[in-house]
């Protein structure tokens, strides 16, 4: 589990925040998973979207999940759960 500060993405205009945002949690998953190939999940892009393109969360929690060397899945902390259930 990993916590990915996206306050960065205030450093951005305002109407491209969330888009600066959904950049961070890929460059963020490639430096600590050592995978070239980033997907992430529609529920993380959700969660980033959630209140608008101009107020992006600050901090979100995310579990990566590797399919092979080179390409890693983000997905939300309570996602990973919701599918080891099913």
């Amino acid at each position: 589990m990993y916590v990915i500060p996206l306050d960065d993405a205030w450093k951005a205009s305002r109407l491209r925040r969330a888009d600066a945002a959904i950049r961070l949690v890929k460059d963020f998953a490639r430096r600590h998973a050592k995978a070239k190939n980033v997907k992430i999940s529609p529920k993380v892009s959700e969660k980033v979207w959630e209140n608008g393109r101009q107020n992006p969360p600050r901090r979100i929690r995310v579990v990566f999940q590797k399919d092979d060397e080179n390409t890693v899945f983000v997905m939300l902390e309570g996602e990973r759960k919701e599918e080891e259930e099913e």
